[in-house]
């Protein structure tokens, strides 16, 4: 008789608990990436604009784990800033230089330098993130150390996000849970609820030959080289004004041969 009776009700707690397990939504996956490369000639400033992207509708970041590796000798971390309406940087980043050939994990030759900053939503926004395209909401900027990457055609400088082929390994520091992003919550209950993070590696790819996590690949690349250029729709002007001098210059002469 117990068995009769205990037997249906252990079934229906195993199919609720199925039927619970089951109705928890997946967390959106939100992805980062660096992009829009610019350089600026007088100070030697590399700035790239931070962008996200959601798999889900009607999500607003509202905070995250900054954090990626540079090289060192190439680059030097100058500031985060063109916050969007409601974002903030509220502590100040650590950055950790490593010892000479720190980089080797990486596939880079210098010492690498590991930024760890946050970037939380302080105050109301209606920015929400795309599904479709690109949401930029803050820009990070370096200054040019490398003598050799002054006047270049192609500049490719390696960022690594700081997060594993396999994003549920985290970060690569000992500990270290890498790029953390949070949403705001949709429910109320709390501010934020997590997401399932994913990053675009810049200039730079995993899985290298060896025991290095991945190399160095030039794919964004811009120009250094400083000058003025005459955009090509100005030519026409220059030339007529050329030729106007020229022939004030044959008709200065013919009077003066009269």
């Amino acid at each position: 008789m117990k068995r009769k009776i205990y037997l249906p009700l252990l079934l229906s707690m195993v199919l609720l608990s199925g039927f619970q397990a089951a109705a928890q939504p997946a967390l959106p996956v939100v992805t980062v990436r660096f992009a829009n490369p610019q350089y600026d000639c007088p100070t030697q400033t590399y700035c790239l604009d931070v962008e996200f992207i959601s798999d889900t509708e009607g999500q607003q970041l509202f905070g995250m784990n900054v954090r990626f590796f540079y090289d060192d000798n190439v680059l030097e971390y100058l500031s985060m800033g063109d916050f969007q309406v409601g974002y903030d940087s509220p502590v100040p980043p650590q950055i950790i230089t490593g010892p000479a050939g720190s980089g080797a994990l990486f596939g880079i030759p210098g010492p690498i330098e590991w930024f760890n900053g946050t970037v939380q939503l302080v105050s109301a926004s209606t920015i929400y993130l795309s599904t479709t395209q690109w949401t930029k909401l803050f820009h990070v900027c370096f200054h040019v150390d490398d003598p050799n990457s002054i006047s270049i055609t192609d500049f490719c400088p390696t960022i690594v996000w700081d997060l594993q082929e396999n994003p549920e390994a985290g970060g690569y520091q000992p500990g270290d849970d890498g790029v953390v992003m949070t949403v705001v919550d949709l429910t109320g209950q709390q501010d934020s609820s997590p997401t399932t993070e994913n990053v675009v590696q810049f200039n730079w790819i995993y899985d290298a030959i060896g025991d290095a996590a991945g190399h160095p690949v030039s794919i964004i690349c811009i120009t250094t080289i400083c000058g003025y250029i005459i955009p090509l729709s100005n030519w026409s002007l220059f030339l007529a004004i050329g030729l106007m001098l020229v022939a004030s210059v044959f008709l200065y002469r013919r009077r003066m041969n009269s």
